[in-house]
């Protein structure tokens, strides 16, 4: 019992042993933790007292920065802004076109609202292009008015409603037509007044109704494609799909300006059903040279489809071709299918025929016709007439219009039709006018008070009624009108009892009453219509005549028994045939080496073949037998490259002007380098005698010019050798042979004398300076050469030599070049020398022995006349030394 009694006391104590340190421990640990808190604690709240105090910097910071931004804004001036200039009038006031300068668009669009067809020039009074157009346009208006409404608007001025509107033209001006209720189009033909006159008509006219197969026949013979559609025609309102295809043929027009592509209707669905063999409504086909296509029947009939049906699906063996003038992929399709044929003539776009560009048709159906179509052969044959009585179709036409139209008249109405418009100009850009977009006459018509006063009205002239009545005039110009209108109520109404009085006369006179106008009488009869078109239609072939004469093609293949399609069908070549205007695109002409306005009749043709960088061009003139060979010449591959050559005198010559370098070199004379052109290249370079530097360079070669100045220092320095000559091409208007082209400029080559086909190109890693250069052409040149040419850059390099030392520079150099040949002929003699004992090679010996003594000969001349002329002119410059010195000079001679 004692012992387990203190066995659990001691088990008791233990713990109670074991207990105190561990109480010891976590009494120490329980001080620690409480002092890591304290300061724990006290580092949050001194962070959150910095941040409370960053907080309330942050937002101080804040909204001082917001005060002094506004006190900023309110101290600070606006920026300045350059008002813009006044808008000024950019037609005359008396012109048909309605100027809207102040670009008033608001307006404008209402008065186009009230036309049936308005031509609107959108324009930047400050553009050349503007400019140019505005006389061109002013002629159309003249033409066409009063039928089309012809406006203007400056669409630049900053102020104005038309900038606001259309602030990303790209580029001014900008044509538009707009028909009554279409959306506008944009003419983007060429931009003179011949065709743009074509365009309007075309726009008017757009569809020519068929009544007959012969018709349509004509059609294909003048076109090169036809669009033809079918309708039951019974209502315009009531005839499905005719207005879409109205609005595809209006919408062909931007594309096809000058309306290559014809479209035409079939209005009889019985006609359709008998001649054509059409029986759904409404239909369409594309009749072209050797094919006809059917509209697609599961396509919906709207224009857009139309329009992109026609553009997928036709082809045409000849076509006229209008670059837009600016960068564009036109002729690109062209030249990458294969070779093409350029025929560049003169275009009359008021006549409907181009009698040198149907023969290119002709020429192009028989180029293309290898199966013997029978409709293709039908309408060459119809060409081949209507070339053969071209110039006899075409004075007779110019007689029955000339009987048809005078001209006189013509202009005396278009001048009568210009006068009433003249008060127009003023009133509409007026301020308190701009938004009231009618008619000024037409508000003075509708301003009348009484039944009297509109009488005065129609017994007046247009003009007066218009300046005396306006609706914005003031109370004292009322009262005048007032006035006016009393002092014309007397007069009037005597008139109209005189009136009364002769229509009682001729009542009585005549034989029978009616109600009914005659035919020649009534303005909307069938033969009224008809004459007032071929009134038309006579107009613009007179103007046409007056833009341009036509031109005939000459001869006949017949006479000269050749023939296109035997030897085409039997090769695998193929062209394209097509034509621009020479006289508006002459410059295309010039980069293909044809010099147009030296051509007969400005006609002229040319093969492009891009795949092989060539071109050939027919020098002779136009006629059916010269291109039927040419055509043939090019088939069989007789033909040679056309190498275009530049005129230098187009740029000019450089020269070099008298100036110092900056080694005080005065360059006394000019140094001229010859431009050479592809006829002169191979003459000059491939001279025998001659060595030769040539640089190439381009007008557009920024850097040409700039060493331009180091080749003619260079050209300078040696330019006292013959047998050196320093001469540049324009590389990028001269075509040369393969072997001499280059593609890089600038690029200079050597060509050695006797040795041009070890030519050597400038190396392009080296820079091109003076130094270079010289070097270049120094180790090109032979050792005679190279002796020459160090004298001549050392005489250039150290000024012109005195006029006294140069006879003793010229013996000097005389000296050392008949060293230099001395030594070279006595190598070669040595050379070919065995032994001088043997017999053969004793005269040798005897050679090189005269060889030494007339070596020596001329050696002691030459070194006698240096003598005397050194001291010739030591005795001279003695003259004027010193006495002692003078004495010592005579002592040595």
């Amino acid at each position: 019992m004692d012992g387990r009694t203190f066995s659990e006391e001691r088990e008791t104590t233990l713990p109670r042993n074991a207990d105190n340190p561990s109480h010891q421990i976590s009494s120490t640990s329980t001080s620690e933790s409480t002092t890591n808190n304290d300061v724990a604690k006290e580092r949050v709240a001194i962070e959150e007292r910095l941040a409370a105090k960053m907080f309330s910097y942050e937002i101080i910071c804040f909204f001082l920065a917001i005060t002094f931004a506004a006190m900023a804004a309110l101290h600070s001036s606006p920026p300045k802004i350059s008002k813009p200039p006044i808008a000024r009038p950019f037609f005359a006031q008396s012109s048909i076109v309605l100027d809207f300068y102040k670009g008033h668009l608001d307006a404008m669009i209402e008065r186009i609202t009230q036309a049936d067809f308005s031509f609107v020039m959108y324009y930047a009074p400050w553009d050349a292009e503007s400019q140019a157009l505005r006389n061109e346009f002013e002629s159309v208006a003249q033409f066409y008015h009063p039928q089309i409404f012809f406006a203007a608007i400056n669409c630049w001025h900053p102020d104005s409603e038309c900038r606001a509107q259309y602030n990303k033209i790209h580029g001014y001006p900008v044509l538009m037509l707009y028909p009554a209720r279409e959306s506008g189009i944009n003419y983007r033909g060429i931009r003179t007044a011949p065709y743009m006159i074509n365009f309007l008509d075309a726009l008017m006219n757009p569809i020519v109704r068929i009544t007959h197969k012969e018709q349509l026949t004509e059609l294909l013979i003048a076109n090169d494609a036809v669009v033809i559609g079918y309708f039951n025609f019974t209502r315009l309102d009531k005839t499905p799909g005719y207005r879409e295809f109205y609005k595809a043929a209006i919408r062909s027009l931007e594309r096809d300006p000058n309306r290559e592509l014809v479209f035409a209707i079939v209005t009889s669905a019985l006609s359709s059903k008998l001649h054509y063999g059409v029986y759904k409504f409404p239909s369409a086909n594309l009749l072209m040279w050797n094919e006809s296509l059917s509209y697609p029947e599961n396509n919906e009939w709207t224009s857009e489809n139309i329009l992109s049906w026609i553009s997928s699906s036709i082809h045409q063996p000849s076509l006229w071709l209008q670059p837009p003038g600016v960068k564009a992929l036109t002729l690109a399709p062209y030249l990458h299918e294969g070779p093409v044929l350029f025929l560049f003539t003169p275009r009359n776009p008021l006549h409907t025929e181009n009698y040198i560009y149907n023969l290119i048709r002709e020429l192009g159906l028989q180029y293309y016709n290898c199966a013997d179509n029978m409709l293709v052969k039908d309408i060459i044959d119809r060409l081949e007439t209507k070339r053969s009585t071209a110039m006899i179709r075409h004075f007779s036409r110019n007689q029955e219009c000339a009987h048809l139209l005078n001209k006189t008249k013509i202009y005396t109405e278009q001048i009568k039709e210009s006068i009433t418009t003249v008060s127009i100009q003023q009133w509409i850009n007026n301020s308190c006018c701009a938004n009231v977009a009618m008619n000024k006459c037409s508000l003075c018509k509708t301003k009348a008070i009484n039944s009297l006063e509109k009488e005065i009205y129609r017994a007046k002239k247009f003009g007066d009624v218009c300046k005396d009545t306006d609706v914005f005039t003031s109370p004292i110009m009322i009262e005048q009108y007032e006035e006016q209108i009393y002092n014309y109520n007397k007069n009037y109404m005597i008139m109209r009892l005189q009136e009364k009085s002769k229509l009682k006369r001729l009542h009585t006179d005549m034989k029978y009453k009616t109600s009914l106008l005659k035919e020649e009488t009534d303005s909307r009869s069938a033969s009224i219509i008809r004459k007032n078109f071929l009134k038309e239609s006579c107009k613009r072939w007179l103007a046409g005549n007056d833009y341009y004469p036509s031109l005939f093609p000459q001869d006949s293949s017949r006479k000269f028994n050749i023939s296109l399609k035997e030897l085409v069908c039997k090769t695998n070549k193929t062209l394209a045939l097509i034509a621009i205007d020479s006289l508006h695109y002459s410059h295309f002409a010039e980069h293909l080496g044809i010099d147009i306005s030296r051509r007969r009749n400005k006609t002229t043709i040319v093969i492009l073949d891009a795949a092989v960088e060539s071109q050939y061009v027919m020098h002779h003139n136009f006629s059916e037998y010269t291109l039927i060979n040419f055509i043939n010449s090019y088939t069989q591959g007789l033909l040679e490259r056309t190498l275009r050559s530049n005129n230098p005198q187009r740029y000019g010559m450089q020269k070099l002007r008298n100036e110092k370098n900056h080694n005080n070199v005065d360059l006394h004379s000019q140094i001229r380098v010859p431009e050479l052109t592809t006829k002169t290249f191979l003459d000059t370079i491939l001279d025998p005698s001659k060595d030769v530097v040539v640089m190439y360079f381009s007008p557009y070669c920024g850097f040409c010019s700039a060493i331009s100045y180091v080749y003619l220092t260079v050209a300078y320095y040696l330019s006292n050798m013959d047998h050196l000559i320093f001469v540049k091409i324009d590389g990028d208007n001269n075509d040369l042979p393969w072997e001499y082209s280059m593609n890089r400029f600038p690029s200079i080559l050597f060509f050695p004398a006797k040795r041009k086909e070890d030519s050597t190109v400038f190396p392009f890693s080296i820079p091109i300076t003076i130094p270079n250069l010289l070097n270049f052409v120094l180790a090109n040149l032979n050792g005679d050469s190279h002796v020459e040419a160090l004298i001549n850059i050392c005489q250039a390099g150290t000024g012109e030599a005195p006029d006294k030392y140069k006879k003793v520079a010229r013996n000097k150099r005389k000296i050392i070049l008949l060293k230099l040949e001395h030594i070279k002929d006595i190598h070669l003699i040595l050379g070919s020398t065995i032994d001088l004992d043997r017999k053969k090679d004793r005269k040798k010996a005897q050679l090189i022995k005269r060889k030494f003594q007339k070596y020596y000969s001329v050696i002691r001349l030459l070194e006698t006349d240096n003598k005397i002329e050194r001291r010739h002119f030591t005795f001279k410059d003695a003259v004027h030394t010193p006495t002692a010195k003078r004495e010592l000079m005579r002592s040595e001679l």
